[in-house]
């Protein structure tokens, strides 16, 4: 993982087998088929992801374990070790697909800008604080992501800054000549830094699970929802059990 370390994302050619992934892949269209249908407002507006997959009613309890069981399974627990200073913890998950105005420009950011956090107390934050998204592409032609490597422990420079805050004229959604894109296919794990500058690439149908995992201190398990978490009998049925052990 030194690629990771260095540079704040990696990619894992042909990390799931097909089997692997029809194994969740309708749960996760159930759970997409459900959100639209109650968030179409949201949806006309612009929105172009949901979360917190495992609570609520769209998904039932098998379904649940279903998905607790993919999260929490051995060989993301070798990737974790090897990335995490120490035992990390399950934070959400999410899924990322087009927004409906085909139009729709996307937009630079960092996650950690929106934790209401000042601007002095995230460049600090980034370097002590590991939030890290394991992206899971269901389509065989995922345009991918878009980021700037190395950022997941540096600053913006001066443009960049800029853009991803619309100042001076800037858009959110203007080019970075630092920017690379990675486009990983199904059977892939994108494993990258939420600290780092990155935006999504929208288009061909995109549709994306990911995990999301952070470091097991007070700052971040503040966002850690209960109701994300398993049920306690799900939880005894869980093997890897450390991971949502956290509150």
């Amino acid at each position: 993982m030194n690629h990771y370390e260095e540079n704040g994302y990696c990619l894992l050619e042909n990390f799931f087998s097909e089997t692997e992934l029809v194994s969740i892949e309708n749960i996760l269209i159930k759970f997409h088929r459900l959100w639209l249908a109650d968030n179409a407002a949201n949806y006309e507006k612009g929105i172009l992801n949901s979360h917190s997959l495992t609570s609520g009613d769209y998904l039932n309890d098998k379904e649940k374990q279903m998905l607790f069981e993919f999260i929490s399974q051995d060989k993301f627990q070798v990737v974790l070790k090897e990335i995490f200073p120490k035992a990390p913890i399950f934070l959400n998950t999410q899924l990322f697909f087009d927004p409906k105005n085909t139009n729709q420009k996307n937009y630079w950011h960092r996650d950690i800008q929106y934790t209401g956090m000042s601007i002095e107390d995230q460049k600090e934050a980034i370097k002590t604080q590991n939030v890290i998204h394991f992206r899971i592409p269901m389509k065989k032609s995922e345009r991918g992501i878009e980021l700037i490597p190395k950022t997941h422990q540096e600053w913006d420079l001066q443009k960049e800054f800029e853009v991803r805050n619309s100042l001076n004229g800037h858009h959110q959604s203007d080019d970075l000549e630092r920017g690379e894109i990675i486009k990983p296919e199904r059977g892939d794990l994108l494993i990258f830094s939420a600290n780092m500058i990155h935006r999504g690439i929208y288009g061909n149908e995109r549709f994306s699970l990911d995990i999301i995992f952070c470091d097991n201190i007070p700052e971040l398990k503040n966002f850690v929802d209960r109701d994300n978490l398993p049920s306690v009998k799900t939880f005894e049925a869980i093997k890897n059990k450390q991971v949502f052990d956290s509150l």
